[in-house]
């Protein structure tokens, strides 16, 4: 998880925001985890796979890039490829302003995504989805 915070950090500014998705196997000790790695990007439990199932998520940890229209990009990403996968995103042009989403503190990983997809496609932001087992 360094790795992604050290990503979150150095991104933020040109729009990039992550979410970390834990899957539904071991939730119960995802809040220490997150406390215990001092995890700063917000991370919800994937409620009855369906995230896992929505990304077709077949390894752990896998990365998701969602482009500032809501498009998935990149799916399946490995660690390797991440960091040029970001910058290649962040360096397209925002698309049309829409309107601004109401926000919601949401523990669902499916309701989580979306609302950042909606807020993602009202700005200028990127979106990195990190789908997690276990902590």
């Amino acid at each position: 998880m360094p790795h992604l915070l050290e990503l979150a950090k150095k991104h933020k500014d040109a729009g990039l925001v992550v979410i970390g998705v834990h899957t539904t196997n071991g939730a119960d000790k995802m809040a220490a985890y997150v406390a215990d790695q001092k995890i700063t990007y917000p991370v919800c439990v994937d409620v009855d796979r369906a995230t896992v199932t929505a990304f077709a998520v077949d390894s752990y940890p896998d990365y998701y890039l969602i482009d500032r229209a809501g498009n998935l990009r990149v799916a399946d990403l490995q660690n390797a490829a991440l960091d040029g996968a970001i910058a290649a995103l962040l360096a397209e042009k925002a698309p049309a302003a829409a309107k601004e989403p109401a926000k919601a503190e949401e523990r669902d990983a499916q309701k989580r995504l979306d609302g950042a997809l909606a807020e993602a496609k009202a700005s200028d932001r990127k979106l990195l989805v990190h789908v997690h087992g276990p902590g």
